[in-house]
């Protein structure tokens, strides 16, 4: 019972721990924080926005509808890396693989899949090995355009905590889901160059159940918007943000504001940057984000990194992306 008790407060307080602030202490921030953590590096690097930003490869974890404005691919798929909390202790990793493919110009499929490790941990009692706690999102999602410029997504997730063998019991899980909707616009007289709204409600689902307690997921709603402006030919601007509301635990509800901007040369090169402002009494942070890509020949290399205050934990996180589309 006391490693039950060990591996739940590693997973509990790890959260805590990164986006509390030293004036107000840590908070309660419930299970599968990992999902709140931005799952590319391209969205990493814009302050954590993604609502209504185009892309498919990692739409299943920011807004499945957007996987169909994506007009120029018919699929792809993409890798990422970040080291969590690494000024803080090594040891902390999320990976994470998304993909979408485009059965036609309506419907597209979305996977993903995510992974995230904890530090090993020396076990109690003898005979007990160490404790390595991770947990595991596998996520399906479907995406429909019902009209012209308006479509719509749904996503399901099974999740799955493991503490280690303990007695009968091998780990917690739970299921969530997603939905998302899109609407995208072109405007007048201005070639190239549009707009969307998007909203996505992500998490929603029951508790996960350990041994000793039950954990709420963190369920939140978003509201984005974005803008893609060419100008001089070869050059493009994109423009986004969200706001979104953090549904659970109670300790947490709490608004949040994510904003960035992209500029890209010939689709060839791409500078990024952007903000994050979070409500520190409710144990989010505020961060500073900056980033850049390449692509060629559908291959895509994106970095993100991650500036903050030493109160937080996360500071100085990097996010890494490589992906093919074709």
């Amino acid at each position: 019972m006391r490693r039950i008790g060990l591996g739940l407060f590693i997973i509990g307080i790890t959260f805590a721990k990164a986006y509390a602030q030293e004036d107000y202490g840590p908070v309660n921030t419930g299970a599968a924080n990992y999902l709140t953590i931005p799952a590319d590096a391209r969205s990493a690097a814009m302050g954590g926005a993604g609502v209504a930003a185009p892309g498919g490869d990692h739409a299943v974890f920011h807004n499945g509808a957007a996987a169909l404005s994506d007009v120029t691919r018919r699929g792809g798929v993409a890798y990422t890396y970040s080291p969590w909390m690494r000024d803080y202790e090594s040891g902390y990793s999320l990976h994470c693989l998304g993909g979408f493919y485009k059965i036609n110009q309506r419907n597209a499929i979305l996977l993903g899949f995510r992974y995230f490790g904890y530090p090993e941990m020396d076990g109690t009692g003898e005979g007990v090995s160490g404790i390595h706690p991770k947990e595991i999102a596998v996520e399906a999602g479907y995406a429909y355009e019902v009209i012209k410029n308006f479509s719509v997504s749904a996503t399901f997730k099974y999740l799955f905590s493991d503490m280690g063998r303990i007695g009968n019991s091998r780990g917690a899980s739970s299921v969530a889901f997603d939905l998302g909707v899109l609407y995208k616009c072109g405007i007048n007289d201005w070639e190239g160059a549009g707009w969307s709204v998007g909203l996505h409600a992500s998490n929603l689902g029951p508790k996960i159940n350990y041994l000793t307690s039950k954990e709420a997921l963190p369920a939140t709603v978003k509201v984005g918007g974005a803008a893609d402006l060419p100008f001089l030919q070869m050059h493009k601007l994109t423009l986004t943000a969200d706001l979104g509301y953090r549904l659970s635990p109670a300790d947490v509800q709490a608004l949040s504001v994510s904003a960035g901007a992209e500029y890209a040369w010939r689709e060839l090169v791409m500078l990024r940057g952007g903000y994050h402002c979070g409500d520190k009494k409710k144990g989010d942070a505020s961060y500073a984000t900056a980033g850049a890509g390449v692509e060629y020949a559908g291959v895509r290399l994106d970095f993100a990194w991650l500036f903050a205050g030493h109160e937080y934990l996360a500071r100085n996180t990097f996010w890494a992306s490589l992906g093919y589309s074709f």
